[in-house]
C-alpha cells in the first residue's frame, strides 16, 4: 500500500500556496506604501492580509526578504514601461509612452504608484535597501539615458547640457508625477496632468515670447 505524504497542520500546498503568497504581498505593497520600511510590521501586513502573523513568517523569514518579493514586482512594472517606450521609434513616443505607463500603475491598486515612490525613499534612509531599490531607479535612468542619446545621434534633439544632466532632470520630473498620481491627484486629476504633460513635450501647452 503507498504512504501518503504527510504534511503539517496549515501548511499550504500548490495553488493555494500561491495564493497566500500573492495575499500576503498584495497586503505588504498597501503598508509599505502608507507607513514606510520602518513602521511596517509582520503583524500589520498579517492583518491586512487576514492572515495571521505565523502564516506571514510561514513565506517570508524577515521583513528585508518580503521588502524584496514586493519591490520585485514594482520592478517589472517599470521593466514592462520601459520595453513599452522602447517600442517608439522617437524620443516624445518614447517619453510620453513611459510616462503613461507610470501614471496606470494606480489603474488597478493605487498603492503600486505609491509603492514605486516610497521605496526610492526608504532606500535614502536604509543603506541596506539601497542596492534593492537601486534596480527601480537605474532601469529608468538607463532607458533615459539610451532615449536622449539615441535622439541626438539621430539629429532630433539638440540639447545645450550634457545628457546625463538631462536625463537626471527628466528623472526628477517623472518621480514628480509619480508622486502626485499616487498621493495627491484622484484619476481625473492625474489623467488631466498626463495630458498636459503630453502636450509640453509636444509643444503645444504654450508658446513662451
Amino acid at each position: 500500500m503507498p504512504v501518503r505524504a504527510i504534511h503539517g497542520p496549515g501548511r499550504p500546498r500548490g495553488a493555494r500556496s500561491g495564493l497566500t503568497r500573492g495575499r500576503i504581498v498584495t497586503a505588504a505593497r498597501s503598508v509599505f506604501s502608507e507607513l514606510g520600511y520602518d513602521a511596517t510590521t509582520f503583524q500589520t501586513v498579517a492583518s491586512r492580509a487576514d492572515l495571521t502573523r505565523p502564516a506571514v513568517n510561514h513565506y517570508f523569514a524577515s521583513k528585508q526578504l518580503l521588502y524584496r518579493a514586493v519591490l520585485e514586482e514594482a520592478e517589472a512594472l517599470v521593466d514592462h514601461a520601459v520595453d513599452q517606450a522602447k517600442m517608439q521609434t522617437d524620443l516624445i513616443g518614447q517619453l510620453s509612452s513611459f510616462v503613461l505607463s507610470i501614471a496606470q500603475l494606480d489603474q488597478d491598486d493605487r498603492t503600486t504608484a505609491a509603492f514605486v515612490v516610497t521605496a526610492v525613499l526608504d532606500a535614502e534612509r536604509h543603506p541596506e535597501l539601497r542596492d534593492l531599490v537601486g534596480g527601480v531607479s537605474v532601469s529608468t535612468r538607463d532607458f533615459l539615458a539610451g532615449a536622449l542619446t539615441a535622439a541626438v545621434e539621430r539629429g532630433e534633439l539638440t540639447t545645450s547640457v550634457e545628457v546625463s544632466a538631462l536625463g537626471e532632470l527628466l528623472l526628477a520630473v517623472l518621480w514628480g508625477i509619480g508622486f502626485y498620481v499616487a498621493f495627491v491627484g484622484d484619476r481625473d486629476q492625474s489623467a488631466a496632468v498626463i495630458a498636459n504633460v503630453h502636450a509640453l513635450l509636444e509643444h503645444q501647452l504654450w508658446q513662451l515670447r
